[in-house]
């Protein structure tokens, strides 16, 4: 009988075409359409091309010059240098004392003004190559002038700098994107996956007066709750590893991002922890809204109680900046904090089997806790009956 009431939700749920949208399109059309976007955020900052606003009449001499510090920029006369970054004709602007060659060759201080807007992304970055092209240009006659007088430039150098990473530069570029995407969009997905079929298995079925036909059965309450939630959870489960299944094949398609799977040092490892912790989560999620879906009693107002819960799955993500970059175990107790941590300590080598127990043990004991609530409520006839 539980088997028979199992296969009777579930077809239920699936003929309904709110529920193949969310359980399929969504996943697929947010996963790809999110990939995408984060590794052309990637890609986009190898080749920048801004354009420079000099003066009129400015000498063809210093444009070469400027062009050899700058080759990616292109330059542009105007009579109002100031007005084109305002009007946004240009990124940037520059403005030299036209005796700078004169003031060179007397080792005379040369104004410099670079004009940018600081409310333009692109300006503000415009800005900051041409000021490091002239900090070079400024070094390149420093060494001219020392060699002038016979000077070892050695004098001037203290320090001799190197900087050394630890790991590959665009490697850990894309495992901080995939750090963020990938426990931000899962648990979402999987919440959305399982949202059609928790308002329709309890809530719905009040508003259509189906529910006391059921309860009414030979077959004991108990059964009928657990047939119930193992559908809201297995389409939450399905949903996740749906999710897990397109971003790894659109990883083939992408030219950064994939670079971040790199950093994992276990990637088996990985996965299967990934696996335990979806499927633990999926059906702690359906255990919530299985549960919000009783206090309701029609669809619109379980939908009401159920989004904001939705929402607040993308809330640790906002924590994470204040959380720290170390690991830290006693945040693996807090559900949906623990994705997050369990991804970024992942692609930082933190990650270990302590902190996935205590993050799997976590959702062990919530659902433990939350069961004989889900069991109190379905067993209230008041309740389930609706008004």
């Amino acid at each position: 009988m539980f088997k028979t009431i199992f296969l009777k939700e579930m077809k239920d749920v699936l003929r309904d075409k709110r529920s193949i949208t969310l359980l399929v399109l969504f996943p697929i059309l947010m996963m790809a359409g999110l990939t995408i976007f984060y590794d052309k955020i990637l890609t986009s900052d190898h080749e920048d091309e801004f354009t420079m606003a000099v003066e009129s009449g400015t000498d063809s001499e210093l444009l070469a010059q400027i062009g050899t510090y700058l080759p990616t920029f292109t330059i542009e006369t105007y009579s109002d240098v100031q007005k084109a970054v305002e009007n946004k004709e240009v990124q940037i602007g520059l403005a030299l004392d036209p005796e700078w060659k004169g003031k060179l060759e007397l080792q005379e201080t040369v104004p410099v003004k670079i004009i940018f807007d600081p409310g333009s992304q692109d300006s503000s970055k415009a800005s900051t190559l041409a000021m490091a092209a002239f900090t070079k240009w400024q070094q390149d006659t420093v060494q001219l002038r020392l060699a002038g007088q016979n000077i070892d430039s050695s004098v001037v150098e203290v320090f001799q700098i190197e900087a050394k990473a630890t790991k590959d530069e665009d490697n850990a570029i894309a495992s901080f994107m995939l750090a963020i995407l990938i426990p931000l969009l899962i648990p979402i997905a999987i919440a959305n996956g399982s949202y059609p079929s928790a308002t329709e298995l309890f809530a719905g079925e009040k508003e259509k007066k189906t529910i006391e036909a059921l309860l009414i059965t030979p077959v004991k309450p108990m059964k009928i709750l657990i047939a119930k939630w193992l559908t809201i959870a297995l389409l939450g489960i399905f949903t996740g590893l749906l999710c897990v299944g397109v971003i790894s094949l659109l990883m083939n398609f992408t030219t950064e991002l994939k670079k971040g799977l790199a950093t994992i040092i276990n990637p088996a490892e990985f996965v299967t922890m990934s696996l335990v912790l979806i499927i633990l989560f999926a059906i702690f999620i359906a255990e919530v809204q299985m549960i919000l879906s009783m206090l309701a009693n029609s669809v619109k107002e379980a939908g009401y109680y159920i989004t904001p819960v939705i929402g607040i799955i993308t809330f640790p993500m906002l924590f994470m900046f204040f959380a720290g970059e170390t690991l830290n175990l006693p945040l693996y107790l807090a559900p949906v904090m623990n994705l997050f941590l369990f991804v970024r300590d992942a692609f930082s080598g933190q990650l270990t089997a302590s902190a996935f127990a205590i993050a799997a043990g976590s959702y062990v004991l919530l659902i433990a806790f939350l069961f004989p609530i889900a069991v109190k409520l379905f067993g209230n006839h008041r309740l389930m009956l609706g008004k």
